[in-house]
């Protein structure tokens, strides 16, 4: 059937047809069609559903947004941010804590006395010097000190053989110790008993018959043994007795005594060097001038070295220049020298050999094999 053949359907359908039903069926179907869209609305109502209906209630009854104007409103700052919330929280007021303090400089806390206050390494100390007119006063710089008592001066040989500088300040642990065990008498009795027993020694191989027509040279070696215990027990009975000082030496021109003088004088005073430090005056007798500095204790090869270095600062010692020798107190007490009948080695460290870290076997303490051959000083004794 084509669409001009399709039929108008109004006019015979009316709605009082029985095409609908009747009456009874009409109000079943409504019945039905009422429970099933009660039956589909409670089905997708939700909490979701509900939540949502309600935020579209309310944006509806809200007020429409104002207009934006052209200057964009300033907000107040919320009085309340993340940021406050995690300062308060106490890890992270620690963390801050810590990091502050931190930042902060230390306070230079004032220097420990004699009298018992602790707290640093240097103390202050007595001034030993009180009044000497050859030695640098407290109460002076150390520039009026050296035109006070200029070295190069012959007249200055008048205040006597030695110009001294101290440092007003020394090591805590130096201080309290100094002088404990300091025994200077009890060393020189038994350090010339081990001397008159290395000479007795040396006498009796020098006058066995097999030795009559030995060279010197031959005497010498066969003395060598004892001559090494000699001076491992000569320096184990200075630690043993505490007298353990010692300096670095080294011998200026008499052209630059003056500058070497004041570079060594100014370092001490100001605790960048050794407790002391003294210069020879001017002597005709003698041949040259002698610089000395000193250390605490010629056992604690660390503090040795730093003073080492201080000098090296100073530009006075290098690695690539002449050598100077450390020399022991205890040594000089004994008058051993250089050239000694002994033959022993006068100096114990050089700096080349320090500064090239070759001295390795007097850190490992005590000091120098000690008391490793033939049982120590009192076996040597009785040898």
């Amino acid at each position: 059937m084509s669409a001009s053949e399709l039929v108008d359907a109004a006019g015979y359908i009316s709605d009082e047809s029985d095409f609908y039903g009747d009456e009874k069926m009409q109000k079943k179907l409504e019945r039905k069609v009422t429970k099933s869209m009660k039956r589909s609305r409670d089905v997708m109502e939700t909490p979701f559903t509900k939540a949502m209906a309600k935020r579209i209630k309310l944006d509806s009854e809200s007020p429409a947004l104002p207009t934006p104007s052209p200057t964009p409103e300033v907000r107040p700052k919320p009085p309340y941010t993340v940021l406050d919330f995690l300062k308060s929280r106490p890890q992270v007021a620690a963390m801050q804590g810590t990091h502050t303090k931190a930042l902060e400089p230390k306070r230079k806390e004032p220097p420990r006395t004699l009298k018992g206050k602790r707290s640093m390494d240097l103390i202050d100390v007595p001034d030993i010097c009180l009044g000497d007119p050859s030695a640098w006063q407290r109460s002076e710089t150390v520039v009026q000190f050296l035109r006070r008592a200029p070295v190069a001066d012959p007249d200055t040989g008048n205040l006597g053989p030695w110009l001294w500088v101290s440092c007003p300040q020394q090591p805590y642990a130096h201080v309290k110790h100094d002088g404990d065990k300091r025994d200077h008498s009890a060393f020189m009795d038994r350090a010339l008993e081990l001397l008159a027993a290395f000479r007795a020694q040396q006498t009796k191989i020098e006058e066995a018959p097999i030795n009559a027509n030995k060279a010197p040279g031959t005497i010498t070696r066969y003395m060598r043994p004892y001559r090494e215990q000699l001076e491992d027990d000569l320096v184990s009975l200075a630690v043993e007795t505490g007298v353990t000082c010692g300096k670095w030496m080294f011998f200026p021109s008499e052209e630059d005594v003056a500058r070497v003088w004041r570079l060594v004088a100014e370092a001490t005073a100001e605790g960048k060097l050794g407790p002391t430090s003294k210069v020879a005056t001017y002597d005709p007798a003698e041949k040259g001038r002698v610089i000395c500095v000193y250390t605490y204790n010629f056992a604690d090869t660390g503090d040795v070295r730093r003073v080492l270095d201080g000098l090296v600062d100073l530009g006075l010692v290098s690695r690539t220049g002449n050598a100077i020798y450390y020399k022991c107190d205890a040594y000089t007490y004994l008058d051993i020298k250089s050239e000694n009948q002994y033959k022993i080695r006068a100096s114990l460290y050089g700096s080349k050999e320090m500064l090239d870290g070759e001295v390795k076997a007097k850190e490992e303490g005590p000091i120098l094999r000690l008391h490793k051959r033939h049982g120590g000083v009192d076996a040597f004794l009785a040898s």
